[in-house]
């Protein structure tokens, strides 16, 4: 009996562990897997979509607009413009793009001037990025950049008119108030990375390799990103 006892318990501790490992493997499963959107398949993010698309980095946004809301100029109520810009961060988290965007043009028309309105206009931007839309997106991420008072938003927004822009040097110098802008080494391998990603599109495979060169190597993220992108500089003539 007793030793029935002991094998139960083992069991059942098997049991638990065996479990336990599954939820683990699910859980990073989710935080690893970009959100769906309906205007492109998964398979065909590129690396920038796969940051931005990442549901921590969603639920992220969603709490820092949200704790904003209720913090700023030390208000214990959030103002009308506020409270429907956490509102649209909501519909985002859930990946409900349409009502999102809907939020974000009534917060625009209805409280100009606000720094919800700036944020809307990033996020109009950001969200047209995403959708291909690169003119639009050029236009509301340039009209909101200089008025953002957060870093992560604008070191989020200088990487995208960094991507857009077709001067290169003009594309540079989004990259590097991108840089300045990033709070940790992780961004600024993935700015610097994104940097040379530029300059190998327009054949300047110096420039690109000089840039890789100065990247830390020690940054243990981004590693396949860096390894592609210091393959295509390579392969250039």
């Amino acid at each position: 009996m007793r030793n029935y006892l002991l094998n139960l318990d083992l069991n059942f501790i098997n049991y638990l562990i065996t479990g336990n490992k599954l939820m683990m493997e699910k859980i990073i499963e989710f935080v690893k897997t970009p959100i769906k959107v309906s205007y492109k398949e998964r398979k065909d993010y590129n690396s920038f979509d796969k940051v931005v698309l990442n549901p921590l980095f969603l639920f992220a946004i969603v709490f820092f607009v949200t704790f904003q809301a209720f913090s700023i100029s030390g208000d214990q109520e959030a103002t009308p413009s506020d409270s429907a810009l956490g509102n649209a961060m909501v519909y985002f988290e859930r990946g409900d793009f349409d009502n999102a965007i809907l939020q974000l043009e009534e917060i625009v028309e209805n409280f100009p001037g606000t720094s919800a309105s700036h944020q809307a206009k990033f996020y109009l931007g950001r969200t047209a990025f995403l959708n291909g839309n690169n003119d639009k997106a050029k236009l509301y991420i340039s009209e909101s950049v200089k008025k953002l008072k957060y870093a992560p938003l604008k070191k989020e927004a200088y990487m995208m008119l960094g991507k857009l822009e077709k001067d290169v040097n003009k594309a540079l110098k989004h990259f590097d108030d991108a840089f300045n802008n990033a709070l940790s080494s992780s961004e600024r391998k993935l700015i610097m990375i994104t940097k040379a990603e530029k300059l190998i599109k327009n054949n300047e495979k110096e420039r690109a390799l000089q840039v890789l060169d100065e990247i830390d190597k020690d940054i243990a993220v981004y590693n396949e990103f860096f390894e592609e992108i210091y393959g295509y500089a390579l392969s250039l003539n």
